[in-house]
């Protein structure tokens, strides 16, 4: 069982399966997409308060997005604070884009149970 999406987007502790943290991705860039293109539309309208809270929800995301990644990074065994990486110009989306294909530790590791439930067979 994977772990839900939107559980502890907003809280250090505990591990994030790569499932869980891709379909974590495609929600945000969802929500972002609308953000915008909604405020985009405000905008032609006159409308120019949207425009702020697309960017609040952007500054919201972008946090939430490095706290999750902390979590991915907690499952195979690094700090969270690898996701600092990510401040790299070139580097960062690449770091992003590699942590989605690296397995997780089988079972607990020092950062807490298994988000998959499973345990170490040996």
């Amino acid at each position: 069982m994977s772990k839900p999406v939107m559980d502890d987007i907003f809280s250090f502790s505990g591990r994030r399966n790569r499932k869980s943290y891709l379909l974590y991705l495609l929600l945000m860039v969802l929500i972002v997409v609308a953000a915008w293109s909604v405020a985009v539309i405000m905008t032609v309208n006159g409308e120019w308060t949207m425009i702020t809270i697309a960017g609040i929800i952007s500054f919201l995301v972008v946090i939430s997005h490095w706290i999750v990644g902390a979590q991915r990074c907690r499952d195979f065994g690094w700090t969270g604070w690898a996701m600092l990486l990510t401040l790299v110009p070139y580097l960062g989306p690449l770091f992003t884009f590699a942590i989605i294909f690296i397995p997780g530790n089988i079972g607990p590791n020092r950062y807490g149970p298994d988000p998959l439930g499973t345990s170490n067979p040996y």
